[in-house]
């Protein structure tokens, strides 16, 4: 099974509200597939996969299928301003069922479950810890859950769950300390090893300067090491599509446009989506997308994919912009325009000229 690549970012405004933007990367066609928004209201009754009794949703939930399932939403946002989304890890890891005392939650429920019951980072952290994160069914088979998160509140705070120890199969490791940035492989340790090893090799960063430059993102702190260990192929900016490139490519592009604190709230879409535009991939056919290196240096595990959409969530507003692949609309979607009584299913616009406006009505 095939699942989503993708780039997601946070950027805090002039103001000082948070938006969440990312990047859906796949192969095929996931509208044909039946890709969908969907709301869960409060008291929603949700199956969830593997469950006896449903889920009753503690919290309103605003979000993104990425198939016709409700419940495989790849980013929502809740009634708290609590917003989630989900990326592949390739290195990730999933058990087949969980052990007693444990919360076994399927790989592509776990943005449902989590929405739907958490109302801060904070108690995304405790229930992750609960957490096993259980293999994909699909159909008769299962398939790994080869996926991270990412979770922002409104104050800005977030946090991103990998499940990435092979010694402890769909446990969460938790990094409350991170970029505000997240792309797929490799896990997060080895993404800032690649960004550190950047830093110190770069000719633009360290040109006139004696020491190995740093920069500061959401709070953590990134020094230039020359010897990290690294899947960069250069210390000149990175072009390709391949995620260890992109998550390079947005660190820097974050930090020259102050974390996005030089857009006001009012330009964050215009502005923050044309950021995001340095890492939104067209056909390529897998040739740039790819996850490692061989002992050649050839590109390996590459994914015939691109972006099937942007979107750009406030937590504040509890809203979503979404625009999928070949149309030039923007379609958004307020929770508080859902219904209150039932799940309910929500149009996004896919006209290819859609939003269009004509020179004299500019």
């Amino acid at each position: 099974m095939e699942f989503a690549g993708c780039t997601a970012v946070k950027l805090t405004s002039k103001s000082g509200n948070s938006y969440w933007f990312r990047t859906c990367d796949i192969g095929g066609d996931i509208w044909a597939d039946g890709a969908h928004a969907v709301s869960f209201p409060v008291g929603a009754r949700v199956p969830m996969e593997g469950k006896e009794r449903p889920l009753v949703a503690a919290h309103a939930v605003l979000g993104l299928s990425y198939n016709a399932l409700d419940t495989w939403l790849l980013d929502g946002v809740n009634d708290a301003g609590l917003v989630g989304g989900l990326l592949a890890l390739y290195e990730a890891t999933s058990a087949g069922e969980a052990a007693d005392g444990e919360d076994g939650v399927m790989g592509m429920e776990i943005i449902t479950r989590l929405l739907c019951t958490c109302a801060t980072v904070d108690e995304v952290i405790c229930a992750a810890k609960r957490i096993r994160l259980l293999d994909v069914c699909v159909g008769q088979e299962q398939s790994a859950a080869n996926m991270h998160c990412m979770f922002v509140e409104p104050s800005g705070r977030c946090v991103i769950l990998e499940a990435a120890d092979c010694g402890d199969p769909g446990s969460m490791d938790i990094y409350e300390e991170n970029l505000g940035l997240m792309t797929n492989s490799p896990p997060y340790p080895q993404q800032l090893q690649n960004l550190s090893w950047y830093l110190a090799h770069s000719p633009e960063w360290n040109w006139g300067k004696e020491k190995p430059p740093c920069l500061t993102l959401n709070g953590m702190k990134v020094e230039g090491d020359g010897e990290a260990p690294h899947f960069c192929m250069s210390g000149t900016f990175p072009a390709s599509y391949a995620s260890c490139d992109r998550f390079v490519r947005m660190a820097m592009l974050k930090h020259l446009n102050q974390e996005g604190r030089i857009f006001s709230d009012r330009d964050m879409l215009a502005m923050g989506s044309d950021l995001m535009c340095s890492v939104i991939e067209p056909h390529n056919q897998g040739l740039y997308h790819y996850t490692r290196f061989d002992e050649k240096e050839g590109p390996q595990g590459g994914h015939a994919s691109y972006t099937q959409y942007l979107v750009m969530y406030s937590p504040r507003e509890q809203e979503l912009y979404v625009k999928p692949y070949g149309t030039t609309a923007w379609t958004r979607l307020r929770l508080a325009d859902c219904g209150s009584d039932r799940i309910e299913h929500h149009k996004i616009c896919r006209y290819p000229l859609g939003g269009v406006v004509e020179e004299k009505d500019c």
